[in-house]
């Protein structure tokens, strides 16, 4: 008796259906009949109408029969949510501490100087000439450039779009360490001995000079530098949504600057035996305050990547440069240096002219010439040479707001060919060539507004 209510049901529904929809076909076809077009429009208005006012006729859902005249209740295609607006500047401020590759100390002499002889005299008949033999003491040394370096970086960009897929950053970055250093408690001694040879296995000591220099000072180590860039945002890659490629110019600069207190003595010792009338011996004394500085300046176009990941407040970012270009080097000592000179005279022995103390007073002044740290005399140079320097830094961040985060980063920079003024002081004709790397730890702020 259920089952055939049930069928029942259904007939008379699917019949009100028919019955409906062909009533609502015939009077739209009445409608086409009505000459008056707001009647008309009235009349097509009532036979859409007709089935039931707001629902759709259908068959009972509860088997699964078709739905007949439906109207869907919201629009198929949903349109694009406007963009969200936000901060388009960021700015960030960094702080910490670098270290330096390490460069050889500042040495400005290794080994004694080169002996001569024999000279000939040819004012002394009967003699070979003369011979020098030099010895150091404790060579000079002043020192090595600092390891480390205090260091702060500043950033800031802004988005050219609403959008944030288009950016221009530009950024800049200081390190300065410094060393002192004070070798007056061990001297440097440059002795050389003169003979004359009787016979080519004899040979007569006449005397001895003696150079003791003394120095003191301080060398300073400046890195920095500046780049600015063009950003624009790439297709996501794998799990990095945020991925952006970067192109634009970098300048960096390495100053290091060595100045020393130098202060020597050249004393003059004849040998007894020769029986001169006394006195022979003098000293001459100078002191100077010389300035050895090098300056690397690169300059180059570079390019790169950022990418960054976030989970919740905390995030990781990578940025990666690489950069080519020129590396302009320049090399200048400057300095005074004050003397005293005894007073001398040259008189002959066995033909052969010696100068030995003279009377009257010494000699003072000073000249604009440097003693260029005891040993050396090196003047200003220049050299251009090509360089190659990869940069970056690993940087973790937390976020306290929408606006302002806290970071701490890893960074790092290297230079394919620079001058050290390590290398300098032995090489005064030319300027050596070798690599620099700097890392550090940054601690900082980055604010969006």
């Amino acid at each position: 008796m259920k089952k055939m209510r049930a069928i029942l049901v259904d007939a008379l529904a699917v019949t009100a259906a028919f019955t409906l929809t062909s009533a609502a076909h015939a009077a739209v076809s009445d409608c086409k009949s009505i000459a008056d077009p707001m009647q008309r429009l009235a009349c097509y208005d009532r036979a859409a109408n007709a089935t039931s006012p707001g629902k759709p006729a259908a068959a009972n859902p509860a088997r699964g029969a078709v739905v007949l005249n439906t109207v869907p209740d919201k629009p198929l295609v949903k349109a694009l949510s406007p963009v969200q607006p936000g901060p388009r500047f960021w700015l960030e401020v960094e702080g910490g501490i670098y270290g330096f590759s390490r460069n050889q100390p500042v040495v400005a002499a290794t080994a004694p100087p080169a002996s001569t002889g024999p000279i000939p005299v040819p004012t002394a008949p009967g003699f070979i000439g003369l011979t020098s033999i030099s010895t150091v003491t404790n060579p000079l040394a002043t020192g090595a450039p600092a390891d480390f370096g205090g260091a702060g970086s500043y950033r800031m960009g802004y988005w050219l779009n609403p959008e944030r897929t288009v950016a221009v950053e530009g950024s800049a970055f200081f390190v300065q360490g410094s060393s002192r250093f004070d070798l007056s408690g061990s001297p440097t001694t440059v002795r050389t001995t003169n003979f004359i040879n009787t016979t080519p296995d004899v040979f007569v000591g006449l005397y001895d000079d003696a150079t003791t220099t003394t120095v003191s000072g301080a060398i300073r180590d400046q890195l920095y530098g500046a780049d600015v860039n063009g950003r624009m945002k790439a297709p996501y890659l794998g799990s990095l949504p945020n991925f952006e490629l970067l192109a634009g110019m970098r300048y960096v600069g390495l100053d290091e600057k060595l100045s020393a207190s130098v202060n020597s003595v050249l004393t003059r010792t004849y040998q007894p035996a020769l029986g001169l009338p006394q006195p022979t011996d003098f000293s001459n004394s100078f002191s100077s305050f010389d300035t050895f500085r090098i300056r690397n300046n690169f300059v180059g176009p570079q390019i790169g990547f950022t990418a960054e990941q976030h989970w919740g407040q905390i995030w990781l970012a990578n940025e990666s440069k690489l950069a080519v270009g020129a590396m302009i080097e320049q090399v200048s000592v400057s300095g005074s240096t004050a003397f005293s000179l005894a007073p001398t005279k040259t008189i002959a022995l066995a033909g052969i002219p010696i100068v030995v103390a003279g009377t009257g007073a010494a000699t003072t002044g000073s000249t604009g010439s440097p003693l260029a740290f005891g040993l050396f005399g090196q003047g200003n140079r220049n050299k251009t040479v090509f360089a190659v320097v990869p940069s970056g830094n690993i940087k973790a961040g937390y976020d306290i707001n929408d606006t302002l985060s806290l970071t701490l980063a890893y960074n790092y920079l290297y230079m394919s060919s620079v001058g050290r003024v390590g290398d300098q002081i032995a090489s005064p004709t030319d300027i050596k060539q070798s690599g620099f790397f700097a890392q550090g730890v940054t601690a900082g702020v980055k604010a969006k507004f």
